[in-house]
């Protein structure tokens, strides 16, 4: 599924393509776990934090569930060229609320030692039950989140062949803005 900017989501076309994803296949046979008392989207983080604690320096993927007491989830507008950086393309950024929302999180945790390449971090994504909308969360909250988590060790990198990609310059800091955009 990929999220539209009016908050919706649409099921992806087999020749669909997307300007950056993080992929896996996910082991949905490993043991389920329940956490509490979510009041918002850093408590989320602090209790999944001493999982990744564990070993830092891999992928962590979560896929959980919940009744949302609150969501709140933002979508952008496709892009087209000249593409713009995230914090420019967040500027056009939609945010929708959400109240007694059941649905999906799909996280990924990715090292420190991954920035430049992709997002270090927490990196979280909602998709309601009925699969009509969800986005990149902002704030949630919930009494009880069920999830299971996969330790990704292997990371592959597919990189872009065009003469635009080999023109551009990729050496230019934007961790600054980044953070704020994604709120690490």
């Amino acid at each position: 599924y990929k999220g539209t900017a009016d908050g919706t989501v649409v099921k992806m076309a087999d020749t669909d393509t997307l300007a950056f994803s993080t992929v896996t296949k996910f082991d949905h046979s490993v043991k389920e776990q329940t956490i509490t008392n979510i009041e918002d989207i850093k408590t989320l983080k602090a209790k999944l934090q001493p999982i990744v604690d564990q070993n830092k320096n891999i992928f962590y993927m979560f896929l959980g569930h919940a009744k949302f007491s609150k969501m709140h989830v933002r979508s952008c507008y496709k892009c087209a060229k000249p593409y713009p950086t995230l914090a420019e393309a967040a500027c056009e950024q939609r945010e929708y609320h959400y109240e007694n929302e059941e649905g999906q999180i799909i996280a990924i945790y990715c090292p420190d030692y991954v920035e430049g390449i992709n997002l270090p971090g927490w990196h979280f994504h909602f998709l309601s039950d009925d699969k009509t909308h969800g986005g990149h969360i902002l704030g949630l909250s919930a009494d009880e989140f069920t999830f299971k988590m996969n330790a990704i060790p292997e990371f592959d990198l597919v990189l872009p062949t065009d003469s635009d990609f080999g023109k551009l310059n990729l050496t230019e800091d934007l961790s600054e803005s980044t953070n704020a955009v994604e709120g690490n």
